[in-house]
């Protein structure tokens, strides 16, 4: 009888988890398999298509705004930010590209680069002026009241680029020259947590959560990887030997990765940057595989595939290319006219129909 018994509880045991395990639903892993990429055509804003089998559609969207210049992202929604308008940000719903919202009005002239922390505010990082004189700013932008006017505190050499901001938590981080600078996103106050020997040339995380920040080789004898405490103090520094990090080498990292991308703008060469190895080594030179003039690269969520799109021609930006990389630095597949003068590209998870 308690043999029997001893089954019986077994089996209920074993019933109890078996079902309890089969009512956990796993959420299917996002493939990406949609890309979406905007052109620099002045006069007007056009995005084509890239779907899975990496066929181009061109012009998916086509609106008047002049100067588009790049795409932002915030919780799956979609956002272009047009220097010069009529409209200076619009967002997007991704499953068939028709517009949600519009932002019209700006206190700052030509507004580019743009982070939300929020799904209605967000930071805006915009230049004005020309040749040596050009400045840039950082302002507060509301999806409600359009980009405000600059923030008092931030200097005019903010980094211009999309890795000069990192949202983490209720702060954003800032590359202002050499200083990295902390805005907390609730009480709007503002602080320097480090201040480096050199220039940032980005801040970026990877998917372990940590923070790295790099600077230039300008001043000092070799460019660096610093990772970050929880507090934003240094906890380590890595330098780099034979690279030299400018602040125009447009690094990127993918949340879902370990590995820190940039260009070299004296030789073209694309380099990487592991943050768990702390391993640095070059990556290709695209211009052995057609692309003369790099305008971005990116590494794919899933595929860990490196997309790096350009010019094929340094007096012609309008003979656009993509080539696409395995992570071995083999070519995977190589895409010509993907648009005029390529300068961003979003990896989207949702379906997407062309109308």
């Amino acid at each position: 009888m308690i043999r029997i018994y001893g089954i019986a509880l077994l089996c209920l045991f074993m019933t109890f988890f078996s079902c309890s395990s089969d009512s956990i639903k796993h959420e299917p892993t996002p493939i990406y398999d949609n890309s979406f990429i905007v052109g620099y055509e002045g006069d007007k804003t056009v995005i084509g298509h890239l779907d899975e089998d990496q066929v181009f559609t061109s012009s998916v969207f086509e609106s008047l705004n002049k100067n588009t210049i790049s795409f932002s992202e915030y919780e799956n929604k979609l956002f272009a930010v047009s220097q010069s308008g009529p409209d200076y940000v619009t967002k997007f719903n991704l499953q068939n590209l028709a517009v949600e919202k519009v932002v019209t009005t700006s206190a700052v002239t030509d507004p580019s680069y743009l982070t939300m922390f929020s799904e209605t505010e967000g930071l805006m990082i915009s230049t004005a002026g020309s040749g040596r004189s050009k400045t840039y700013s950082l302002s507060f932008f509301n999806i409600n009241e359009g980009v405000k006017d600059r923030i008092e505190g931030i200097s005019d050499k903010v980094l211009f680029s999309k890795s000069g901001l990192l949202v983490d938590g209720e702060n954003v981080l800032i590359a202002d020259d050499k200083e990295l600078k902390v805005l907390n996103t609730k009480d709007k106050s503002l602080t320097t947590a480090v201040i480096f020997e050199d220039v940032i040339s980005g801040i970026l995380k990877d998917k372990n959560n940590k923070i790295w920040v790099g600077t230039e080789k300008r001043v000092g004898e070799k460019a660096q990887f610093v990772s970050l405490s929880n507090d934003y103090s240094v906890a380590e520094t890595i330098t780099l030997d034979g690279v030299n990090l400018y602040k125009t080498s447009m690094l990127t990292m993918d949340f879902s990765s370990n590995t820190i991308y940039w260009v070299e703008v004296n030789t073209g060469s694309i380099h990487r940057f592991n943050t768990e190895s702390k391993e640095a080594a070059e990556f290709v030179n695209p211009m052995t595989d057609g692309v003369m003039l790099t305008t971005i690269v990116r590494e794919h969520p899933t595929t860990g595939k490196i997309y790096v799109l350009g010019a094929e021609d340094f007096f012609d930006t309008d003979k656009s290319i993509l080539v696409i990389y395995n992570e071995d630095a083999s070519v995977f597949k190589t895409v010509k006219g993907v648009g005029n003068s390529p300068i961003d590209i979003f990896f989207s998870k949702e379906d997407f129909s062309i109308n």
